[in-house]
């Protein structure tokens, strides 16, 4: 979790993208390596708002800012910030709120939710999950590792995890907080039409609230 010291922090989405296949290797427990393949996940843009920077909600008082963001391909100005590509491995959104009440904000990361075309659910993922997906992606962490890199390079991008990931927490009345929910990968054939949910939005004593932002992958 990150405060933002001056303004919001909007990044532009990169105009370029692909869903072309990465190469990884894929270390066997015998000692054997085998080259296989795996997809970035899906560039996402807001529906409603047509806006590829971001869609807004809130009531005045707080405000919620999203903005999928996508980290492969070429000329990624999100992979530039992040100098991580969280897209090889999650389906990332950058959430950015703005606290400008005098009461203290609360927000609940596990009542948040995505939902792809097919209604299936994902849950965000915590800091120990998100580096065990990371290392692991579906698998047993006792069978097939995904990643053949060197110790230095994996404790570099699962420090980039560790950074940039949205915590559950309060938000103190005028400030501001900005990170990433990153969630298990969408399918490029179920991201027509997804669902994100921010829950578990609290204002002072009143009662907890959600707000909801349909997503799509453009058509190509």
């Amino acid at each position: 979790m990150r405060e933002s010291q001056n303004g919001e922090v909007i990044h532009r989405l990169s105009l370029f993208y692909r869903k072309g296949l990465e190469f990884v290797f894929i270390a066997l427990a015998g000692g054997m390596f085998l080259q296989a393949c795996s997809s970035s996940a899906p560039f996402l843009v807001p529906q409603e708002s047509g806006n590829k920077e971001g869609a807004n909600a809130g009531n005045g008082e707080v405000k919620v800012q999203i903005k999928p963001i996508y980290t492969s391909g070429l000329e990624s100005a999100d992979r530039d910030h992040y100098q991580f590509d969280f897209s090889n491995y999650f389906t990332a959104i950058e959430v950015h709120f703005r606290n400008g009440t005098q009461d203290p904000v609360r927000w609940d990361l596990y009542q948040s939710v995505l939902k792809d075309s097919e209604s299936k659910e994902f849950r965000p993922l915590n800091e120990e999950e998100a580096v065990h997906y990371y290392r692991f992606g579906d698998q047993d962490e006792k069978g097939i590792i995904l990643l053949e890199k060197s110790y230095e390079q994996q404790k570099e991008e699962i420090g980039k995890i560790k950074e940039f990931i949205l915590k559950a927490g309060i938000i103190s009345p005028n400030q501001e907080v900005t990170g990433l929910i990153l969630f298990k990968r969408v399918s490029f054939s179920h991201c027509d039409k997804i669902l994100l949910v921010v829950g578990g939005v609290q204002i002072g004593n009143r009662q907890e609230t959600s707000l909801k932002f349909p997503l799509s992958c453009p058509e190509d």
